[in-house]
């Protein structure tokens, strides 16, 4: 990805700034905060303005684009902040360019911190339908895993998005007894959503038919991307961490950096690391490009995460010993952080198998390659 010089000190600054206030205000901890610690640190987030940066100028945003979200996204991640970035930081900011209604009439909130929002997939197997009533629309269906959907103030809801003809995404307040919590392995917050006859206004519908499909796609391609950059930074920590291990601690009168088996470890694990930062920046620069190449990136980024990333985190283990398996050090909670990351938004065999079919297909290849064959 290409950046003027100026961008580059855009950059730096706000990676800097992020990290110095996340590693004193959000420092890892083995005991997640209380509610009301998260909520005053979300306030602080958007006094330092991450929430409204990617909004556009005409929504009194800075107009930040995707690699300096995910930069924020990826320093959240090296704390491991339970709290999802995703929605708040790089998903509604981007939807809000394209037009006002009811989403652009929540963007001072967003900005604010007074509105939180939490992304919504619908379940394949079950998925969710809207239809139309006298008084506006009936919601039914239950949703996939939704990360913070239960301390979200507003949800993004994705209805039958199999088919245009019945696609609908859906912006609506939040509806606390929809919610079944599902406490992760990695100690974030989950939920799951069930709706029974849901009677919501008309108003509350941000698109439908093929234009939900392409929103419904660059929701997932972007959630995708902020898995990635989460994972990334938590891996990137995590291996910094053993790499200070390794070299104070100390076995047979010298230190555990020192013996070959266990450089050739940390140096497979930062090969690993690379190729997903590698995949990372491609998939930011994609993400303002077209669909089809915004998806392979997206995939491919993905898939790596679910195969080198976590190949990476558990090579961390291996060299760290037993130390990695306690609840109090931050290495085993890297790798059920990639854990959960690679089973969200589609696993690593799906994935593959969008990827190839969107590779191999014509209608995934350009013309000429395509008419050659």
């Amino acid at each position: 990805m290409r950046r003027s010089p100026d961008q580059r000190d855009d950059d730096r600054l706000l990676r800097e700034g992020a990290r110095r206030f996340l590693e004193e205000r959000c420092a890892w901890t083995p005991r997640p905060p209380d509610a009301a610690a998260q909520d005053a640190l979300g306030h602080e987030m958007a006094r330092l303005g991450w929430f409204g940066m990617g909004l556009p100028e005409a929504l009194g945003g800075a107009g930040a684009d995707a690699l300096q979200a995910l930069t924020i996204i990826e320093e959240a991640g090296r704390v491991l902040l339970r709290r999802s970035l995703a929605a708040d930081v790089l998903v509604v900011p981007r939807l809000m360019r394209d037009g006002g209604g009811a989403l652009a009439a929540l963007a001072p909130g967003l900005a604010a911190g007074a509105v939180r929002f939490a992304l919504v997939p619908e379940d394949p197997a079950t998925g969710m339908s809207v239809t139309r009533t006298g008084a506006g629309l009936r919601l039914d269906g239950r949703s996939a895993l939704a990360l913070d959907a239960g301390s979200a103030t507003h949800w993004l809801v994705e209805a039958g998005g199999r088919s245009p003809n019945g696609a609908t995404l859906l912006c609506m307040e939040a509806q606390p007894p929809a919610v079944e919590t599902r406490r992760l392995i990695d100690g974030r917050a989950g939920a799951v959503l069930t709706f029974d006859g849901l009677d919501l206004p008309s108003a509350a519908v941000l698109a439908t038919g093929h234009e939900a499909v392409a929103r419904m796609a660059e929701i997932q391609d972007c959630a995708v991307a902020a898995l990635v950059a989460d994972s990334y930074g938590a891996l990137a920590a995590g291996l910094a961490l053993t790499v200070g291990y390794l070299n104070q601690r100390r076995q047979f009168g010298q230190t555990l950096g020192s013996f070959q088996a266990v450089q050739h470890l940390m140096a497979d694990a930062f090969c690993d690391l690379e190729t997903l930062r590698s995949l990372l920046l491609w998939t930011a620069a994609a993400l303002d490009g077209e669909p089809a190449e915004r998806r392979r990136a997206a995939r491919a980024a993905k898939v790596t995460l679910g195969r080198e990333g976590l190949a990476a985190a558990s090579r961390l283990i291996q060299a760290s010993g037993g130390i990695a398996m306690t609840d109090d050090y931050r290495v085993g909670h890297v790798y059920k952080r990639l854990q959960v990351a690679a089973g969200l938004h589609g696993g690593t065999e799906a994935q593959i198998r969008e990827l190839a079919t969107a590779t191999l297909s014509p209608e995934g290849r350009p013309d000429d390659e395509a008419s050659a064959a």
